[in-house]
């Protein structure tokens, strides 16, 4: 199991996720902030997205790192 973790301070709480181990974890850290934005009642950002995943996104207690190409949007 993986632990994944967005603590952006624009929302009101930090979020985890928990997925398996083989998981596609950039896919599921995008789904995570989605969540979290929607949650918020916040409106998610488009562009710059993956930038807060790296500011504010954890996997494992680790920091995130995104992807150098973007992921498509879902």
């Amino acid at each position: 199991m993986r632990l994944l973790t967005f603590d952006d301070p624009l929302l009101d709480s930090r979020y985890d996720w928990l997925i398996e181990d083989g998981g596609n974890v950039h896919l599921a850290m995008r789904a995570l902030a989605r969540q979290a934005y929607r949650r918020n009642r916040r409106d998610v950002p488009d562009v710059g997205l993956s930038e807060r995943l790296r500011a504010h996104g954890r996997v494992d207690a680790r920091p995130y790192l995104p992807p150098e190409v973007p992921l498509p949007a879902r």
